[in-house]
């Protein structure tokens, strides 16, 4: 990874209403600092496969950078419920399964942050 700084996203995902935003201006950074590779592998052929062996460490520091640029673009709420993702595809993945398509998914979560939210008077 050329550039060690860690950069934090202007967009914070809050859920199913901003996670387009969110997704765009994630990639916009990735690519911009060359780790969009962590999210969408390039195609390997078998002999690049020794040369991305040699790689592995890098791979995995590079791996755990776009980890936590995403983490910090989360609502707390949102990172709580996904903080189980121990890799960037990963949490990119269930987001997008959860937050991308408008679907029961969605709404089951919106659902159940609402009903956290509810406060029992006396």
């Amino acid at each position: 990874m050329e550039n060690t700084k860690i950069v934090s996203l202007p967009v914070t995902l809050k859920g199913g209403e901003n996670y387009l935003l969110w997704s765009r201006t994630a990639k916009a950074v990735l690519c911009g600092r060359g780790l969009w590779s962590q999210i969408e592998p390039p195609e390997t052929f078998p002999s690049e496969a020794a040369a991305l062996a040699a790689s592995t460490e890098e791979s995995i520091r590079e791996d755990q950078a776009v980890l936590a640029i995403l983490q910090s673009s989360l609502d707390i709420s949102v990172l709580e419920a996904y903080s189980y993702c121990e890799h960037a595809k990963e949490l990119w993945d269930t987001l997008k399964n959860v937050f991308g398509n408008i679907s029961n998914l969605t709404r089951v979560f919106e659902v159940k942050r609402a009903i956290n939210n509810l406060c029992q008077e006396d």
